[in-house]
């Protein structure tokens, strides 16, 4: 009562604060997890600023969603979903809004968050279990890494060789390049073109005559002759002439004097000779680089007079590449068989062979594995899988006789390997046994399309107290030879099943069904403990 007077003292005083804002909520009883549709809504104004909302001091409320803004109706909603994770009783307290720079108050909420009741009677209880404690490393669970460090040791061989095709088409398109004296025979034919002496451009044609003869010397002959004085010139041409023994004619070097001299004459002192001469010395400049490439390339020959073949810088270069690149790709190709040698030898052909080119059963071998759980009174293993729970279809007639039933399966007969767990729970004013069950499974397998030639032997065999029985036999299945075992345990009202079926010579998959089958723990029916 107390409560509901101050309250009405608030509304009182703060009219006009109501009259534009106000606060609902869905609830404010919600069990763990749950949320809250916290709304505060007010009169559309020019300037109006919703809170940020402040929650319990203890922060055990959360704000999942802030909304934008919505407008309906000439009002302003701004709804926040609201939720928490921990069990109590928390109050929301006041939140601040500004309307035209106003301050409004919204009321302080209470909040009841309960927990999630379970029933025990339907939802049965286990205890914990206890920490799974993987297998130690072996060399086995590195052979990934070793894959690996090979496909990249592949793939850095591919990416060498690749880069050196590209400095090798670089090198090709280098040598496509004109040779010195193909490009001053070009650029004769392009001064010509120009029409030079037509203009009188005499000092012009001069200029550009005598770079053509310099740029050819230069590069050819591999003598500094673009920034040298004619003198300098001719005063290094001798000498490299020399010391190299290239066999340029004394009276051809002195052939280049006069004509470089000519030129600097026209170029420099003004001097302009008749078009006789101009056409003579355009010839003379031919016929020396002419000559001076017959002598720098004339063939080596022996004392027989045969040929010897001089390998050019690039050649040699190129010669030198492509033994790198052949040395390199030999240890490469060399470690590729060392490993796939130590690894046929270590694991076997087939093995190698699967891995390279991949295999299914291989791969659930040595994947994931996952420990779980299923149908009650459960069977607990570990798979390369998570079983995948199938509904199984049950005559009308039988269902008064049985009170749950699970199948839980991963593959099939025609993908060439399968598991799969049942459980089924009769009945107590169920009678039934062991060698039944046996005999209706046998039945089963015989009856599926595509089985023959099913030969099993059944064996007794026991699993802590549990007694049962397994059928381990072969059969095909459209023409494909099959490994087949099934374990069945008398388990109170409860008859648990394991089913492994496999092609015969897959080594992969014999492998999972011993590492399934060790792994394999049944849940006593009596429900005091799980073995």
């Amino acid at each position: 009562m107390n409560k509901y007077i101050l309250h009405s003292l608030f509304l009182f005083f703060s009219g006009i604060a109501l009259a534009q804002v106000e606060l609902k909520v869905d609830t404010t009883h919600i069990r763990i997890g749950e949320q809250i549709h916290y709304v505060i809504s007010a009169d559309k104004q020019e300037k109006i600023q919703f809170p940020k909302l402040q929650l319990d001091s203890l922060g055990k409320m959360e704000v999942v969603h802030s909304l934008p803004i919505d407008t309906i109706k000439n009002r302003l909603y701004k709804k926040y979903i609201l939720t928490s994770f921990d069990s109590g009783t928390y109050t929301i307290p006041k939140q601040l809004i500004l309307i035209d720079k106003k301050q409004f108050y919204i009321d302080s909420l209470l909040i009841n968050v309960g927990t999630v009741v379970v029933d025990t009677t339907k939802q049965k209880l286990f205890p914990i279990k206890g920490i799974y404690k993987a297998p130690p490393k072996t060399w086995h669970d590195y052979i990934y890494y070793l894959w690996w460090l090979l496909g990249g040791l592949v793939l850095g061989v591919i990416l060498w060789w690749f880069i050196l095709r590209l400095k090798k088409s670089d090198k090709k398109n280098r040598q496509k390049q004109l040779t010195p004296i193909e490009k001053a025979l070009s650029q004769f034919q392009i001064l010509d073109k120009k029409d030079l002496l037509e203009q009188e451009k005499i000092k012009e044609y001069y200029v550009e005559l005598t770079e053509i003869v310099r740029d050819y010397i230069g590069k050819d002959v591999q003598i500094p002759t673009m920034e040298v004085t004619t003198d300098e010139l001719i005063t290094l041409l001798e000498l490299h002439n020399k010391s190299k023994q290239i066999g340029i004619d004394k009276e051809r070097i002195q052939q280049l004097h006069s004509f470089l001299k000519e030129a600097d004459l026209v170029k420099f002192a003004k001097y302009k000779p008749e078009l006789i001469q101009i056409q003579e010395n355009r010839k003379t400049a031919e016929l020396i680089i002419n000559e001076i490439q017959e002598q720098i390339h004339k063939p080596v020959l022996d004392e027989l007079g045969r040929e010897i073949i001089v390998d050019t810088p690039e050649e040699i270069e190129r010669k030198a590449l492509k033994k790198r690149r052949t040395i390199g790709l030999l240890i490469a190709g060399g470690i590729v068989l060392l490993v796939l040698a130590l690894s046929t030898w270590y694991y076997g052909i087939r093995y190698v062979k699967d891995s390279l080119i991949g295999h299914p059963t291989k791969e659930l071998l040595e994947g994931e594995w996952y420990q779980s759980s299923y149908g009650h009174p459960a069977i607990s293993a570990e798979t390369p899988k998570v079983l995948k729970a199938h509904e199984l279809r049950i005559p009308e007639e039988m269902k008064q006789a049985i009170i749950s039933n699970g199948t839980f399966e991963y593959g099939s007969l025609l993908s060439g390997f399968q598991i799969m767990f049942s459980i089924i729970e009769f009945n107590p004013e169920v009678d039934f046994n062991i060698e039944n069950a046996v005999t209706n499974a046998v039945k089963l397998i015989e009856a599926q399309e595509g089985v023959s030639n099913f030969t099993y032997e059944v064996t007794d065999i026991e699993h802590k107290g549990i007694k049962g029985k397994e059928i381990i036999g072969t059969l095909e299945y459209k023409h494909i030879k099959m490994h087949y075992v099934q374990q069945l345990y008398m388990n109170g009202q409860a008859l648990q099943q394991i089913v492994i079926a496999r092609k015969e010579q897959d080594a992969y998959a014999e492998k999972i069904q011993k590492r399934v089958f060790e792994s394999i723990k049944l849940q006593i029916n009596d429900d005091e403990k799980e073995e």
